[in-house]
């Protein structure tokens, strides 16, 4: 608390110390001008700043710009993406005509890394960009999506289709203890300077927070991969940091941009089924080899064979077709703004729609924003940013008796609709929809920032900032008495709400001394508080279904709810000094201090430095020979710590619960009386059922290295970039089992360290001269990661999780969550090939059922050798995480036309067929009547004679129809498959109309395009979709597919 009370002194004191600065402006001069590229054409949007002074602008249609400097003399530097830095003294005030010369090479881009922006050749770091230009218009509901496979080192996986959903976004592996939560290992995004953690936002569900970022808002995203480009912002930099800059208007008149686009999301590409003749004739082979079923056969088998053309006997039903839909996509963007020395003003919205593919679901997205500039003096300078995303989403059917249905199983649908009730087929068929409200949600997500920047001298600028977020999330799910078990009508209502506010305050410094020492250097603190309110409420009602609410509920059993409030808060110090010697020997070192609230007082500060150096070879002497073919050489490393603070908020204090009861006096006749109160007083007590309180727990800690090289060759046309990189997250927060003499049934402290390393390469080429009218340029990028436990609780003995039939690890020495199966070598063709124990003359048994294995059952290793097959026969096979991840871009350009095409794919990563198992489950079923009849389910695309029939058979898989080893226990090797797939991601065809035509038309630009995603994916798996399974690599058919998209737009200037 001392140290809080110090920083806010500090603070005040810091901003008295602003205002109380007496401003020396010199006599300032106007200067006039134009900017063009070498082929004469003028540039609009070119920066232009007065060195060492204050004065930025930007040129605006024709070029043309004005700007204010403090004096003759002084030196204006003109930067534009895509062109070389030129600098030009100015001796007069004439019209100043500038000519831009063509630039392949991106290392005089400036990229943004903690509080600082700095040229991308002076980088120390391994920090990668992604231009807004290049996925603008793409149709998502939230930038992330667009990041796949453009970036190495960065893996986006969508695990669903379902539109606005969350994404997987790792940076350099995994690290993810959750299994199924996919923001625990997410990176920290910083939204023009405002922290944005989605790990702040909670359990919101089915709600992206990203989706209040306009994708077309957006500049530039850097991402920053090692420690020295993050570890400044410590607390929250240990997955990586994704800083996103949103776009700011030109000078001159204000510039209005209108962009629209509309298509159809299309049905993916799903497993094949066998219906009609062929399911019957699948379904007559069955018959004829499984047996008879004694009710079956007196009842149903004569119709069966004498009526091929009764639909109960002859599916037609085309299920995928009653939950699937071709779906609409629209959008549309507008933004207005200007700049001048004094203001500057832009204001967007976006209203982005999509139907789901699945007939239920839809996302309904309005991204309104406004940024306000005022400079009331030379050196002040106050910004309001404010942005907002409105969600109104629709997620299916919901839950309950047939809510969770998809048309992807096999085991979830009868084959027909003979024998199913009014109310199914009700269901199936869609009659219900309107009565059944089904699952809606609304997320509000605000944003505003205010910030104050102060310029003492052109040296020293001092900047705070303060920013407010709110999310508020809404759930509401209704199901009528007529499909509810108890047959009453059932309400739920949800609201996730999440608030937090942050102030930070820096001081920057820049100076070079004698041309030859450049020095630059931050300087700051900063506080932050968040807080949680979740509240859950539950009624059953026999009300009309009418009343889709839960209302006119009196108190009791029928009325359930809970609410739950979380703080926490957080005060920091940084500061990072950065020096370079003539532009080529570079050191950079950061050092951050953070305080939790979520930890004890001995733990609360975590320490966070890191260094990192850079050697610029073709800016030495000795290297000028090599310089027609090596245009540009750097070598850099970097070493550091970034950090996280994850899990419960109140993990150090012991929780209690209460209105308990204990076992008192015992009656007379034996019964016992519970006592609730003591003294009148209700009874808390330490909930044992929960994990004990860790006072000891203390911060993760994640040291980095990284080694890498920028350069390139024969004039820039070819650029390389490769890193390599060792991120050891260490101390990382894991429950494990308790002793049962502690009371407790779990322990929580810091147990586990992971390890991910790798080697990054991208290259990107220009493959034809400059001059050459027709252009392409090519980006390959692909990353290799190991993914490692390097350390466990209890000596390091194998922890294990999930249900006995499920199970995974963490060993040391491993991936992350191996799947635990049994390796089975094919099927026992005869009964002599089972092994049989020596000792007792028995064949091979299964320890789970008790039954001995025969021919036409799985030939499982017995790994122990003692003639049982259980448990300890496991083996770890197959993991969730990928080893190769990657992505080949295509640009063309020609005159007005460009083509873009995008190809992505991950590579070593397992799934585990739970998809598999259970279709032929349903296919194994010992019952003719659930073979045949109304609970046989839709037929798969295999044929009888893939399964063991007769002794000497060599089958695929083992007796259809005897099952007293149970032949589809998902824990076998068979159904973990190789989840790696390439995938033509994106398609883009746009063409810019001839200037001389836009103008007669009164537009500056104007552009028509044409888009396609997801059109085609090669996979190695059974599953529908490899990438659409849950983040723990399980993957049970029912996920919601990724559908191929089809846009066409129109994109405005005026």
């Amino acid at each position: 608390m001392k140290k809080m009370y110090l920083l806010k002194i500090l603070n005040v004191f810091l901003i008295f110390l602003v205002f109380c600065q007496h401003d020396l402006i010199a006599q300032s001069v106007v200067i006039t001008g134009k900017v063009s590229s070498s082929q004469g054409n003028p540039l609009s949007g070119v920066t232009i700043k007065e060195k060492g002074g204050t004065g930025v602008t930007s040129t605006k249609e024709g070029g043309h710009f004005t700007i204010s400097i403090s004096g003759l003399g002084k030196s204006l530097v003109f930067t534009s993406v895509g062109y070389i830095t030129k600098e030009i003294a100015i001796s007069s005030s004439n019209e100043v005509s500038v000519i831009l010369d063509e630039n392949s090479s991106d290392m005089d881009e400036v990229v943004i890394i903690g509080y600082q922006n700095i040229q991308r050749r002076k980088t120390t770091g391994a920090i990668s960009t992604v231009k807004g230009k290049d996925f603008e218009n793409t149709p998502y509901a939230t930038f992330d999506a667009m990041l796949q496979g453009r970036v190495a080192g960065l893996a986006v996986m969508s695990t669903s289709g379902e539109p606005g959903t969350n994404n997987i976004v790792n940076i350099r592996g995994s690290s993810n203890l959750g299994l199924a939560n996919n923001v625990i290992s997410a990176p920290l995004y910083v939204i023009d300077n405002i922290i944005y953690d989605v790990n702040d936002f909670g359990s919101a569900y089915g709600a992206n927070p990203l989706q209040s970022i306009n994708p077309n808002d957006i500049e530039s995203v850097d991402i920053l991969k090692d420690a020295s480009a993050s570890a400044i912002y410590g607390a929250r930099a240990a997955n990586g940091v994704i800083i996103v800059k949103t776009k700011r208007p030109s000078t001159g008149k204000p510039e209005v941009r209108v962009s629209a686009y509309a298509g159809i999301a299309d049905m993916p590409a799903m497993k094949p089924i066998q219906v009609g003749a062929a399911e019957r004739r699948l379904k007559m082979n069955m018959l004829y080899v499984g047996g008879q079923d004694q009710w079956f056969a007196n009842n149903q088998i004569s119709m069966m064979l004498t009526d091929s053309l009764n639909p109960a006997f002859n599916n037609n039903t085309d299920w995928q077709g009653l939950f699937l839909r071709s779906a609409q996509i629209n959008n549309i963007n507008a933004s207005v703004g200007s700049s001048s020395d004094r203001f500057t003003y832009r204001f967007s919205a976006q209203r982005y729609y999509e139907e789901g593919v699945m007939i239920g679901y839809e996302n309904d997205n309005i991204t309104p924003r406004l940024l306000l500039q005022v400079r009331p003096t030379d050196n002040v300078e106050i910004e309001t940013n404010l942005f907002a995303g409105i969600t109104r989403a629709k997620h299916g059917s919901g839950e309950g008796v047939y809510g969770s249905k998809y048309p992807f199983t096999t085991w979830g649908f009868p084959s027909s609709f003979w024998q199913i009730t009014d109310v199914e087929e009700g269901v199936y068929t869609g009659r219900y929809d309107d009565l059944m409200d089904n699952d809606r949600t609304t997320s509000i997500n605000g944003n505003t920032a205010v910030t104050l920047k102060k310029v003492f001298v052109p040296e020293l600028s001092f900047r705070t900032q303060f920013s407010y977020n709110i999310n508020n999330n809404t759930r509401d799910l209704f199901q009528p008495a007529l499909i509810t078990s108890n047959r009453r009508n059932w309400a739920r209502s949800w609201v996730y709400q999440n608030q937090r506010w942050e102030l930070e305050s820096f001081f920057n410094y820049n100076k070079t001394l004698k041309e030859i020492h450049n020095i630059s250097g931050v300087l700051g603190y900063g506080m932050e508080q968040n807080n949680t309110n979740n509240r859950y409420l539950s009624g059953y009602s026999d009300n009309s279904s009418v009343v889709k609410s839960i209302s006119g509920i009196s108190s009791g059993s029928d009325l359930y709810g809970w609410s739950d409030l979380q703080e926490r808060a957080r005060v920091s110090v940084f500061g990072r000094l950065s020096y370079d010697y003539k532009g080529k020997y570079l050191v950079s070192g950061s050092y951050r201090q953070d305080a939790s609230s979520r930890y004890s007082r001995d733990n609360r500060w975590g320490i966070f430095p890191a260094i990192s150096a850079g050697w610029i070879l073709t800016e030495e002497r000795f290297f000028e020979p090599l310089k027609s073919v090596v245009s540009f050489l750097k070598f850099r490393s970097s070493y550091g710590l970034t950090g996280l603070d994850p899990g419960s908020y109140y993990a150090q204090y012991m929780t209690l619960g209460f209105n308990g009861n204990y076992e008192g006096a015992r009656l007379d006749n034996g019964d016992n009386v519970a006592i609730n109160t003591y003294n009148g007083v209700g009874v808390t007590y330490p909930n044992y059922g929960g994990a004990a309180s860790a006072s000891s727990i203390k911060w993760e800690r994640t040291p980095q290295f990284n080694i890498g090289f920028d350069a390139n060759f024969i004039k820039d046309r070819i650029n390389v970039t490769a890193d390599y990189y060792v991120r050891n997250s260490q101390a990382m927060v894991f429950e494990s089992q308790a002793p049962l003499t502690t009371g407790f049934s779990a322990l929580t402290n810091n147990f586990v360290d992971i390890r991910n390393s790798g080697v990054e390469l991208t290259i990107n080429t220009f493959n034809l001269r400059p001059e050459s009218a027709f252009q392409w340029n090519t980006n390959f990028n692909i990353a290799f990661n190991k993914n490692m436990v390097t350390k466990l609780p209890n000596g390091g003995r194998e922890f294990r999780t999930g249900p006995p039939w499920m199970e995974r690890t963490l060993n040391v020495g491993q991936p992350l969550f191996p799947f635990q199966v049994w390796k089975v070598d094919g099927v026992f063709a005869t009964d002599a090939d089972v092994p049989i124990d020596p000792l007792t003359g028995n064949r091979l048994r299964n320890g789970l059922t008790g039954q001995y294995y025969k021919a036409g059952d799985p030939a499982p290793q017995d790994i122990n050798d003692d003639y049982i097959i259980d448990y300890q026969d496991k083996v770890s096979m197959g993991d969730p995480n990928p080893k190769v991840t990657g992505g080949f871009t295509n640009f063309f350009s020609y005159k007005g036309f460009t083509l873009q095409v995008l190809i992505t794919f991950i590579q070593g990563r397992s799934l585990w067929n739970g998809y598999l198992s259970d279709r032929l489950q349903d296919a194994g079923s010992a019952s003719l009547f659930s073979t045949w009849g109304s609970n046989s389910a839709i037929a798969g695309d295999f044929n009888v004679s893939d399964f063991w029939l007769r002794p000497g058979d060599q089958a695929r898989y083992p007796n259809l129809f005897s099952n007293t080893v149970d032949n589809w226990h998902i824990a076998q090797n068979y159904f973990v498959e190789n989840a790696s797939f390439v995938r033509l991601k994106n398609i883009q065809f746009g063409y810019s109309l001839p200037q001389s035509l836009t103008s007669k038309l009164k537009f500056r630009t104007m552009r028509v395009f044409g888009m396609v995603d997801n059109l085609y994916i090669k996979s190695w798996s059974d599953t529908p979709d490899p990438e659409a399974v849950e983040p723990n690599g399980y993957s049970t058919g029912n996920g919601y597919p990724i559908p191929k998209k089809f846009t066409v737009g129109i994109d405005l200037l005026f």
